[in-house]
Order: C-alpha cells, then sequence, then structure tokens
C-alpha cells in the first residue's frame, strides 16, 4: 500500500504529541509493508527536498513556493502548498492509495478543496483525517480569541476539513465528543482508533521508585489542567503537607488574558511555595531524558482539562508508572481506575486530593502491580498490531469511487439547503456581460469568452445606455456572431442590467461577466463539472486575479454563516449559476448600490436555502481601473450597503447573532475587513 502522511511536526525537524504520532504511525505502517511518504513543510529548503529516514520517504517543502505570503495568511498558505506539491508529485508517480492528515491547523484543507473542486489529481484518492487537539478547540480552553483573526479562519478551515474528509480518525472518544459541541457530526463517518505506540517494557522498571515522588509531564499550559493542579496543591498545602510537585516540561506558553508566560504566572501565584522547595522545575527535557526523568516516580499527573489522547500519558503507563489521570480526556479510557492506574474528576470537590491521598498510601507492591497493569493496558491497546488491524478495518471500508451527491459545507444553513438536480438536461450556457461605454475592453472580454473549452454556450451583451460614440461600432461587430446577442436598453444601472440579461438567458446554467473583464480558458468547464456533482451546491466562483493598475490575487472562499453575512468571501462579478437559484433568490437589488448589489444577492440565495463554492484558483481576471467602483467604494457606502442588507434579512443574522457579535467584538467593522486569514 502507498501511504502518503501530512503533518507539520516529525522528528527529527520537531517534537510534540503530532511528531510522536507521526513517527510511530509511519514506522507501523512500514513494519506491515506499506510504502510511507511523510510530508512536511520546512523553510529552510529553498523549493523541494527528498530523504529517507528509517525507510520512511520524507519530502520537506518551503511553505511560499507558490509566492502567496502577501495574499494568504500562513496557516490557508501552508495548506495551499501541501495541496500544489502533492499535485506534483501525483503527476510525476501516481496517485496514493491513502492520503492522511492532521486536523490541526487544517493542513488538509486545500487538498480536500482540489478533490471536491474534482481536479483530477485528487479524484478517487480518499483522505483521511487523523484528530489530535483542533486550534477551536485548545485556543478556547486556553482562553485564547478564538473569533479573532486569523485565529477565527483556522478553526473555520478545521471544521470544514472534519466534515469534508473521507473518514475520520480519532484517538479517543472524548475528543469526538467535545468537537460535537462545536460542529455537526453526526453525518461525519468517524471512528475511534488509539494511536499506535511501540515500547519495551521492563518488567522490573515498575518496581522501581521513589516514595512521594510525585511528576507532572507535560507543557504548562491551561488545557493540562494547570491552574487547577497548582489550587488543588495549595489546599494540600496549606493543610501543612510538604509533598513536592516536580513540575516536568515548557513552561514558555503564553497566557493572553494576561499576557504573561504560564511560568511568569506559576512563579508570580505560587512563589512562597517555591520558596519552601515545594515546588521544583525541570523544564522541557528531550526525548531521551524523559525516561530518566520519570524512571522513579511514585506517581504521574496528568491533570487535563480537555484532551485528547496525550503522549505524556501513554509514554508514562509504558514505563510501567502510576498514573493519576483526570477523567476529562481520552487519557482515561485507557486506564482501569484502581487497576492500571487512578482517575480523579475536575467536576467533584475534593476528588483530586482523595486520590492522591490514595496513591501515595499504596504499599510499594501495589504500586508495582499498578505499573505492569498500565503498561499492559498500554500494549494492549496499542501496539502496532492492535491498531493497525483496526485502522485497515477502517480503510478496506472506504469505497473510493463513491461520488458525493451534497457539498460537505463546514456551516448547516439556518434552514434546510436548496436541491436542484445536478447534471441538468439542457447543458447550454449563457453569459451575461452588461456593457456600459466599454468599447476599449469589450472584444478583449468576448474574446475570452468565445476561447472557452467549454462550448454549449452564448454569450448576450446587454447595453445599458451607453453615450460613448464608439459603442454602435464596437457592438455592431459581434451582433452577427452565432454565439453572441446583443441588446439595448435605457440606462438603468448594473442590478438591473444583469436581472434583464438573465431574463433572456436560454440555459440551465448562469454566469455574468463585465465587460471590461476575462476568464480562463477552463473556467466555466471546471465551474460546471462541480454544479453537476452536487444537488446542493447552486452557484461557484473563483480566486480572482486583478490586472490594470493593480495585480493582486484575491484568494476567496466557500461563502459560509456566520462570516459571509459580515463580509463577501467571493467576487460576485463572475459567477456560474444554476439558472433556476439565480430567477429564484438572486435577483439583484438596486436599493443595495453602490457595486454590492452582487453582494446582495448572495445574502439572498442563502437566506433561501441556496449554496456555493469556490474553485481554489485565480480563473477570473478583475481589471481595476482608475474609475471602477472598486476604487470608489468608501466607508460611508459600505456601512450603507451593509446596513441595508442586514435589515433586508433580519431572521438570517438574527440566527447568527451571537457569532456576529463576537466576530465584530473581535475584529472591528466587517466593512473594514480584507482577508480572514
Amino acid at each position: 500500500m502507498n501511504y502518503w502522511i501530512l503533518t507539520t511536526e516529525y522528528p527529527p525537524l520537531f517534537g510534540g504529541g503530532i511528531s510522536t504520532y507521526c513517527r510511530e504511525a509511519a514506522r507501523m505502517h512500514t513494519l506491515y509493508g506499506d510504502k510511507v511518504t511523510v510530508f512536511i513543510p520546512d523553510d529552510s529548503v529553498t523549493d523541494v527536498n527528498v530523504a529517507t529516514y528509517d525507510e520512511v520517504r520524507v519530502v520537506s517543502f518551503n511553505s511560499n513556493r507558490s509566492q502567496l505570503a502577501n495574499h494568504l495568511g500562513y496557516i490557508p498558505r501552508l495548506s495551499y502548498e501541501f495541496a500544489i506539491v502533492l499535485r506534483e508529485f501525483i503527476a510525476k508517480e501516481g496517485k496514493p492509495d491513502f492520503i492522511e492528515a492532521q486536523e490541526y491547523l487544517a493542513i488538509a484543507y486545500y487538498p480536500l478543496q482540489f478533490k471536491l473542486m474534482k481536479v483530477p489529481e485528487f479524484e478517487n484518492v480518499p483522505v483521511i483525517l487523523i484528530l489530535h487537539s483542533p486550534a477551536f478547540l485548545y485556543l478556547y480552553y486556553n482562553r485564547e480569541g478564538i473569533y479573532e483573526f486569523p485565529n477565527y479562519w483556522t478553526g473555520e478551515l478545521e471544521l470544514s476539513c472534519i466534515r469534508s474528509a473521507d473518514h475520520v480518525i480519532a484517538p479517543s472518544q472524548y475528543i469526538v465528543d467535545e468537537i460535537r459541541k462545536f460542529v455537526p457530526v453526526d453525518d461525519v463517518s468517524i471512528t475511534v482508533v488509539r494511536n499506535p505506540y511501540k515500547f519495551s517494557f521492563v518488567q522490573e522498571a515498575a518496581s522501581v521508585f521513589k516514595r512521594n515522588r510525585i511528576v507532572f509531564f507535560g507543557k504548562l499550559s491551561p488545557q493540562k489542567g494547570v491552574f487547577e493542579m497548582f489550587s488543588y496543591f495549595k489546599e494540600i498545602w496549606d493543610r501543612g503537607s510538604d509533598l513536592v510537585l516536580n513540575v516536568v516540561g515548557g513552561t514558555e506558553k503564553v497566557y493572553y488574558p494576561e499576557m504573561k508566560t504560564m511560568g511568569q504566572l506559576i512563579e508570580d501565584k505560587y512563589a512562597e511555595y517555591i520558596k519552601k522547595g515545594l515546588i521544583s522545575f525541570r523544564g522541557k527535557v528531550s526525548p531521551s531524558e524523559k525516561d530518566e526523568v520519570l524512571a522513579d516516580a511514585h506517581v504521574v499527573l496528568i491533570p487535563s482539562t480537555n484532551d485528547n489522547l496525550p503522549y505524556a500519558a501513554i509514554e508514562a503507563m509504558g514505563l510501567g508508572k502510576v498514573v493519576l489521570a483526570s477523567k476529562q480526556g481520552g487519557q482515561a479510557e485507557l486506564i482501569e481506575d484502581g487497576v492500571s492506574g487512578f482517575i480523579f474528576d475536575h467536576e467533584v470537590k475534593g476528588s483530586f486530593a482523595n486520590k492522591l491521598d490514595e496513591v501515595l498510601a499504596l504499599d510499594n507492591n501495589s504500586i508495582t502491580t499498578t505499573g505492569i497493569a498500565a503498561a499492559d493496558s498500554i500494549r494492549d491497546q496499542l501496539e502496532y498490531e492492535t491498531v493497525y488491524r483496526q485502522k485497515m478495518q477502517v480503510l478496506s471500508g472506504i469505497d473510493k469511487t463513491l461520488k458525493r451527491k451534497h457539498f460537505p459545507f463546514a456551516r448547516p444553513l439556518h434552514i434546510p439547503a436548496q436541491q436542484l438536480r445536478a447534471d441538468l438536461p439542457n447543458s447550454l450556457l449563457s453569459v451575461v456581460v452588461p456593457y456600459y461605454n466599454m468599447h476599449i475592453y469589450i472584444d478583449d472580454c468576448i474574446n475570452s469568452l468565445l476561447n472557452t473549452d467549454y462550448h454549449q454556450y452564448e454569450v448576450i451583451i446587454v447595453d445599458d445606455g451607453s453615450t460613448a460614440p464608439e459603442t454602435k461600432s464596437a457592438l455592431a461587430k459581434w451582433k452577427d456572431h452565432p454565439k453572441v446577442s446583443v441588446y439595448q436598453k435605457e440606462n438603468e444601472g448594473l442590478a438591473y442590467t444583469r436581472n434583464y440579461g438573465a431574463s433572456k438567458a436560454k440555459g440551465n446554467y448562469l454566469a455574468f461577466l463585465d465587460a471590461d473583464d476575462t476568464v480562463a480558458t477552463s473556467y466555466y468547464s471546471k465551474a460546471i463539472s462541480v454544479l453537476n456533482s452536487y444537488d446542493d451546491v447552486s452557484f461557484v466562483g473563483s480566486w480572482v486575479q486583478f490586472f490594470g493598475t493593480k495585480s493582486d490575487i484575491w484568494p476567496t472562499w466557500n461563502p459560509e454563516p456566520p462570516y459571509v453575512l459580515l463580509h463577501n468571501t467571493m467576487n460576485t462579478s463572475a459567477l456560474v449559476y444554476k439558472t433556476a437559484a439565480f430567477r429564484a433568490a438572486g435577483i439583484n437589488d438596486k436599493s443595495v448600490d453602490y457595486g454590492l448589489e452582487d453582494y446582495g444577492s448572495i445574502i439572498s440565495l442563502l437566506t433561501s436555502g441556496y449554496r456555493g463554492a469556490v474553485l481554489p484558483e485565480a480563473n477570473f481576471n478583475y481589471r481595476i481601473r482608475p474609475d471602477s467602483m472598486y476604487r470608489s467604494l468608501t466607508r460611508y457606502k459600505a456601512m450603507y450597503s451593509h446596513q441595508y442588507i442586514s435589515g433586508k434579512y433580519p431572521e438570517l443574522y438574527k440566527h447568527y447573532a451571537s457569532e456576529i457579535f463576537s466576530l465584530v467584538n473581535a475584529n472591528g467593522p466587517s466593512f473594514a475587513y480584507d482577508n480572514p486569514s
């Protein structure tokens, strides 16, 4: 089996839980004869580097190969580079049997979007998502700004990955239940398969310990239950105990509510206990030092308030150590309380102190017996043979050729999505070109349409009462073209001109293209392929390449609430629609005004249950002119248009009011947003 793993962490480049998992997973797959390739970003590499470590091919690549640093935030740019590198390797070597990726930081977002958008290299290649600790969870539990950009957008992309993957593997049931609080996953294929772990346990090690040596093993962070742990110990110390808490792990994480590191906070709050020698800091240790610092522990503490399946617990139990772990994490699923470890509950007052007393009161034989049972538990649940067999059962059950008829949007609408038949029998595309004094540019525009590789189309030019004398000759040359129709009407503005053109359209597919813009040759064939694939996708857009007086790229996004209610996520000047959807709910409202009529159209479509998606590549060329509407949109014009739209659809905005409030509170007025990443 040809198995590819996408990760942000892999030894020797990185340490940490994800790195440990990837090393163990790669070793496990190679042990059973699979050909494993790990893809990882590494900015010390100028382009792409290929190396082999322990029979695992490691492909490292620069995170800005595509030169998108000025257009995409780091997190989605990383994902985009993964997608591009994968596409290049597939083109050279063929498709892998499976692609596996972490959900953390949404690195699978663009590979999944490429697959959903029917990019050929990704079709029929299952993408498996392994849950670790999504940013939208750990930021919340660490009290960081989850609605602040770019954190919020990272979370939205992670949600999209979870809902878009062909299958999700969760190391614990706990993490599934926590994610369910943030995103609906009842329709997502999820299986619990433990993280693999190979260890060499020597039974005598369980009998080596120093009585009352208590070790906290892990980085200091709120999510790891550090604040609660120190609070429990303060109560114990204030009762006269001289137990020493040995802290092993990094202390440099910033606690944002106080803007201090965790180490600084603990040292400030517990200075008198540190002075008394009741707290000992070892700091971060290397993997080679880990066994040594845990070797003589009487008990190892894993007091997480939210955790998936921390390797700190796995490694301690694998060494035959007695672990006292919280109920609030997947680590509790590895432990039979009182047999292979001990479990306390943060929600039960006194639970920690009572359980700690129970552990410290164990006689030597009981400590050894518990440690051996802990190691047996790790071996029985996490050994390669067990995990590989379970994982292969999951992979063998995936239908690689299964065609989705519904797009896996990250967020449900407030109402059921409208279903319009895909693969419409009338495959004609009607392209409406609003025209007003655009004689200089119209030939470029129409020629780009005539060059399309989608051959069933008509072009409808609508002259909105042009006043330029050159208009007559500029349009006359197109009147007799078999693919082009030209209509004249009185000047009413862009909104009415688009609506008029749509009323003349004969096709089941409809697109608009302003007379000074152009499209890529393959845009319409790609967009209609997506419309033909999903019953619940009613319109499709793409990234935008500006030209003229501006040359940037605008990476647009699937229009998902609540963010799209605050700021337009796609350029609506060149969308491709199922005509029935536009006529039912997309008609432009002139009252929106100031060039945002088409944004109002998107909100109207969403209000009626019509959904859209974006091709993640620049297929639309948007000309920026000194006198263009783009340049004339002032703060007050934007304020008016947003005010009008939200007032027109109060039920829609009311449904997402809490999140809208939090986004505006964190990031300021939405008309000033640029790129959420």
